[in-house]
């Protein structure tokens, strides 16, 4: 009986470590989300997600934290609690501040480490690094570095080189990045050809860290039906108050991945795997829910869900890994057992937690502009507040390879 039992937990140990070697990407545009429409789509998020089953999800048009929220607790983690999300952080550009991107991600798979915003003309970029949990992950990390962005929409010269001003934003942070790390660039781009600047300037062999189109099919994309694959935008044919249309006759999202993606085992893109989900081939110039859409794979109840949410398709695409990931196993990430006390903070907090340890913690602004370090903390000590501005901070907790963010409100 007790060699039986044995055995059960060796065999169950050895699947934790090599069960699930393929990493899904998601990235979605979600049309002002939550109050886009008259009509509530959680079941139709929910439906997307659970058809598809991302590891990494990013999206665009995120309207709130509450919208946020929804999603993690009411779409992601409706049957389990498989997934974390980043912390929510408001645009700071100067225009379209009521857009948001976001990124949620398989917990089971990675921490996150760390999270930014890369400010342009229009709306920031926003920047995530997650870390895989991998059986070697403190002699061998593996860190992705995860920007999920949205570009200055419509046609013509100007917004072309707002799009190019944003995207230069980012190929200039890729200076901050070590070479070893694995970058994925994604997001409602708005692009209307490879010859824009902007297209060209993300894949411009000279970058920091050199960024590839996992398709590689240059040409101009808009209403072209030799690219018809790849579009994503629009899934109504006719236009209404909420939603776009036109058909599907777009490629305005992508995901685009770092160069090391094709040429390293330890984590790289399975060859055929990029997808504009929902899309069969067969669905230029129509909308998704049109018959010719139809395929064994997006069978219609999805391209209803599809249809209702959003006037764009998802981007998917599959990574792997030669790395045993352990599943379910969460020992480099804190749960959240400490808290501010109190928040809105005025004029100091203390941390609150568990046990009475030493910590070593970082605040920073929205921004991502560290602006206090305390190397050493004991919990419930004050910390005085009265230097920094009224807005919003993130405090960084650290217990040797752990952490743990929480985010605070500065009054005056």
């Amino acid at each position: 009986m007790y060699k039986q039992i044995f055995i059960f937990i060796f065999i169950t140990y050895l699947w934790q470590l090599n069960a699930q070697t393929e990493i899904k990407l998601m990235s979605y545009n979600l049309l002002h989300f939550p109050t886009g429409t008259s009509y509530d789509r959680t079941a139709d998020l929910r439906y997307i997600i659970d058809s598809y089953q991302p590891d990494i999800f990013m999206v665009c048009e995120l309207e709130s934290e509450t919208g946020s929220d929804m999603i993690l607790n009411n779409c992601l983690n409706y049957s389990s609690d498989k997934y974390n999300g980043a912390s929510f952080i408001e645009n700071t550009s100067s225009m379209y501040r009521d857009l948001q991107q976001m990124l949620y991600y398989n917990k089971q798979m990675f921490e996150m480490t760390y999270q930014t915003l890369v400010v342009t003309p229009i709306r920031d970029i926003n920047h995530y690094t997650l870390k895989m949990r991998t059986e070697n992950q403190s002699t061998q990390p593996i860190y992705i570095e995860v920007y999920v962005a949205h570009l200055k929409a419509s046609g013509g010269s100007n917004n072309e080189q707002t799009r190019l001003d944003m995207v230069n934003e980012f190929t200039n942070d890729l200076q901050n990045i070590p070479s070893g790390h694995y970058v994925i660039f994604a997001g409602d781009f708005n692009l209307y050809s490879a010859s824009e600047p902007a297209y060209q300037e993300i894949i411009d062999n000279s970058n920091a860290i050199v960024m590839k189109d996992p398709v590689n099919s240059p040409g101009s994309w808009h209403n072209n039906y030799d690219y018809r694959i790849l579009h994503t935008q629009a899934t109504h044919s006719q236009s209404n108050s909420t939603f776009v249309g036109g058909g599907i006759d777009d490629r305005f999202d992508f995901i685009m991945l770092s160069e090391n993606m094709f040429n390293n085992p330890e984590l790289q893109y399975i060859d055929n795997s990029y997808k504009s989900y929902g899309n069969n081939g067969n669905c230029f110039n129509k909308a998704i829910t049109n018959s010719d859409c139809d395929s064994a794979e997006y069978d219609f109840n999805l391209r209803s869900h599809l249809y209702n949410m959003s006037d764009h398709l998802p981007v998917t695409l599959s990574l792997e890994t030669d790395q045993s990931i352990i599943l379910g196993m969460q020992h480099n990430e804190l749960s959240s057992t400490y808290r501010i006390i109190p928040n809105p903070v005025q004029h100091s907090f203390s941390i609150h937690g568990k046990e009475n340890e030493i910590l070593a913690i970082d605040i920073f602004n929205s921004t991502g502009q560290r602006v206090m370090a305390i190397p050493a903390y004991h919990s419930f000590a004050k910390i005085d507040t009265n230097s920094l501005s009224p807005g919003m901070y993130f405090i960084r907790i650290q217990k040797e390879n752990q952490n743990q963010t929480i985010k605070f409100v500065k009054t005056d």
